[in-house]
């Protein structure tokens, strides 16, 4: 076994000795660096908005117009607009037929799972940073 590695390494050893280094030739890196001065002069993309700034300049003089039309041209009436629409009555009779009646044993389950879940986001939070850092 011994003689047949010795063989291997021999035979190894002298191929090595036969075959040369390749040489570039001698302008190889004077052409690389025309190759790369050529791909650093094309068209390089330019930040364009999603949203051009004339939208938001639209978006803005509509609202300014908007709040100027409500403060100068508002209801000469001293009544809201709760008092208006009885908004704020509609939901209380609403809300009166409703009654709740927990027991003890959701409550303290409720508060345990939200007590639980606040010690927790924090702590996956900063596992899952630690994992992603390298």
């Amino acid at each position: 076994m011994e003689k047949d590695d010795k063989r291997i390494q021999d035979l190894v050893n002298k191929l090595m000795k036969a075959d040369a280094l390749e040489q570039p030739s001698f302008d190889f890196t004077d052409k690389v660096m025309a190759q790369v001065e050529a791909l650093s002069d094309s068209s390089i993309t330019t930040y364009k908005p999603l949203i051009p700034k004339s939208v938001f300049y639209a978006i803005a003089t509509g609202f300014l117009i908007l709040v100027g039309y409500v403060l100068f041209n508002g209801s000469s009436s001293s009544e809201s607009l709760t008092e208006k629409y009885k908004i704020v009555q509609d939901y209380q009779n609403i809300l009166q037929d409703i009654s709740f009646d927990f027991s003890s044993t959701l409550m303290y389950s409720i508060l345990f799972l939200a007590i639980m879940v606040s010690v927790q986001i924090p702590l996956l939070k900063h596992y899952v940073n630690n994992r992603l850092s390298f």
